[in-house]
């Protein structure tokens, strides 16, 4: 069980500067950016130790925050705005929405 792999968010609220673009670089390497502090990635139990093993080293505990949240194997995605990706966009075994369109009828 411990190879089962889990799409996951990574979000971060990092008070220093040097910090900050430490954890940015290296999510950047890993993981998918969805918005500047918040990551798209797929882990098993061991990756997840060795990723949040490299982030203690990045960050201060008392100043700083990242949160993992692991999400089901197929989510169900609701975007608005701006699309970062195009449609029905597949990563990491979870499929992406395509961007959802609203107007003043739909609400």
């Amino acid at each position: 069980m411990a190879h089962r792999r889990l799409p996951h968010i990574i979000a971060y609220d990092i008070a220093n500067p040097k910090r900050l673009g430490r954890v940015h670089r290296y999510l950047k390497k890993i993981a998918l950016p969805l918005q500047y502090s918040v990551f798209l990635i797929e882990l098993d139990a061991e990756r997840r130790e060795k990723v949040l093993r490299h982030l203690r080293t990045l960050i201060h505990p008392k100043q700083d925050d990242i949160r993992v949240y692991p999400l089901p194997n197929e989510p169900e995605w609701v975007m608005l705005g701006r699309a970062l990706w195009g449609d029905g966009l597949l990563v990491t075994g979870a499929k992406l929405p395509a961007q959802l369109r609203y107007n003043r009828d739909t609400l």
